[in-house]
């Protein structure tokens, strides 16, 4: 393996760390399944309908993505947020983080698949 390939893998306890949290894990199985950009308030709708989380008020789910989730999702590579926009996107749709989110989501109660 070269040192470039390397650079870039994605380490299993970082994967873990970033989707230890039900609602970064949320983020990630909506973005994942819809595969393209996402609005906000589109994001919050459908985590609420998927019951992802176990927030169940909109306005605790917002400020939970506003200040905890988005922000530690935002600051990896997988996930983009465009703040003029609002919109909400992977980087990489096939990224490295997809088995490990696949695992994740398979030990999910069935409510959130």
């Amino acid at each position: 393996m070269s040192s470039d390939t390397h650079d870039h893998s994605l380490a299993p306890s970082t994967a873990f760390e970033l989707l230890a949290d039900p609602c970064r894990r949320g983020v990630l199985y909506v973005l994942f399944d819809t595969g393209e950009p996402m609005r906000h308030e589109q994001l919050i709708e459908r985590m609420l309908q998927r019951e992802v989380t176990s927030f169940r008020d909109r306005r605790r789910l917002r400020l939970e993505l506003h200040h905890a989730a988005l922000p530690k999702l935002t600051a990896t590579r997988f996930v983009h947020y465009d703040e003029r926009t609002r919109r909400l996107h992977l980087t990489d749709p096939e990224s490295e983080l997809k088995p490990y989110l696949a695992f994740a989501q398979s030990m999910e109660p069935t409510r959130t698949r």
